[in-house]
């Protein structure tokens, strides 16, 4: 660590340890939302979290950490309270946060949720609802992370799908296959992934996305439950759109959901995506947008809640594990719209 580094981290604890920090932020934050996104918690040292993308997955001791901060910090509150605040027909308590995980991995139940029950905190699952259906142990979206990852497997896929070679560099790219994948029957996608790298769906034996009885642990333990599409792909770069937003629907009413709330997958949207999860009935929407939401706003700014991710990496660790004064110098100052 550089000399100038080392003393950026001293500053930090110390405004963090004199309780200056925690100060600026109940007078700053008082009336702000915060919300977590969360996709993956695995124990350290596991075959799981190493194979993993690493971006977007916590170990259980840096989760439970970072759960013991936002106890510290915040109001944690539940979809029915911000949904309320948002009909005009409650208020939120002072620095609210709203914990959220993406996707539907099988972790965030067997491993996440005992940590969010020690500490008594609510949290909501956004489901990519197909996941329920499908039966191989390795997730085709997982898969596919891990080839485009790989740039000796990466051109074969964008030649199986029909896409450029130069493809990587333009913007959207990920999400474009990710697109072009969930379009097709699962078959069929695992066939093209398996094109591009025939051992990929096998370097995974124990399934990773829950399953209904997994489900009826989150739901039975007093969790919350929304949407995150149907196949996971970008409704806005989607096949079929509609299909998307109605097959997740559907899902959802099966499972006996009635206030509908969705994130949007891959974080993409457009006035066009947006207007048609409106019209299925889909109350509340979370975006990708790295900001805390002014809770007077928030009736404006149901359909585009803003959501931050949280990911355990330099912005938040220190010496390998999730130090509180980084994360909050990671949160607190984020922008308030």
């Amino acid at each position: 660590m550089s000399v100038s580094s080392a003393i950026k981290d001293t500053v930090r604890t110390v405004l963090y340890r004199s309780g200056v920090l925690g100060a600026w932020h109940r007078r700053r934050n008082k009336h702000a939302l915060t919300v977590l996104m969360f996709h993956r918690v695995l124990p350290a040292g596991s075959d799981a979290l190493a194979q993993s993308e690493r971006e977007f997955a916590f170990s259980v001791e840096g989760f439970g950490r970072t759960l013991d901060f936002v106890a510290r910090h915040y109001s944690v509150v539940d979809l029915a309270q911000v949904k309320a605040a948002i009909d005009g027909q409650g208020e939120l308590p002072d620095c609210p946060l709203l914990i959220t995980f993406d996707d539907g991995w099988r972790d965030t139940v067997e491993f996440a949720m005992p940590e969010l029950k020690k500490r008594g905190l609510p949290a909501l699952l956004f489901l990519a609802t197909e996941v329920l259906d499908l039966e191989q142990p390795r997730w085709w979206q997982d898969a596919a992370v891990a080839v485009l990852a790989n740039p000796q497997t990466a051109p074969k896929l964008l030649q199986a799908l029909g896409m450029p070679a130069d493809a990587s560099i333009q913007p959207g790219y990920s999400q474009r296959v990710a697109a072009k994948l969930a379009g097709m029957p699962e078959a069929q996608r695992r066939h093209v992934i398996q094109q591009a790298d025939p051992q990929v769906l096998q370097r995974i034996d124990a399934r990773q996305m829950v399953n209904a009885d997994d489900l009826s642990q989150w739901t039975d333990n007093g969790f919350e439950l929304g949407g995150h599409g149907h196949s996971h792909s970008p409704i806005a770069y989607a096949t079929d759109p509609r299909a998307e937003v109605l097959d997740c629907r559907s899902h959802l009413r099966a499972l006996g959901l009635e206030d509908l709330s969705l994130s949007y997958p891959h974080g993409v949207k457009n006035d066009a995506s947006r207007e048609l999860l409106k019209e299925a009935g889909f109350e509340v929407l979370f975006d990708s947008n790295p900001c805390l939401a002014n809770v007077a706003n928030l009736p404006r700014q149901r359909f585009d809640v803003p959501r931050i991710h949280l990911p355990e990496n330099a912005w938040t660790t220190r010496n390998g594990r999730i130090d509180p004064a980084r994360l909050a110098l990671y949160l607190f100052p984020r922008a308030v719209i």
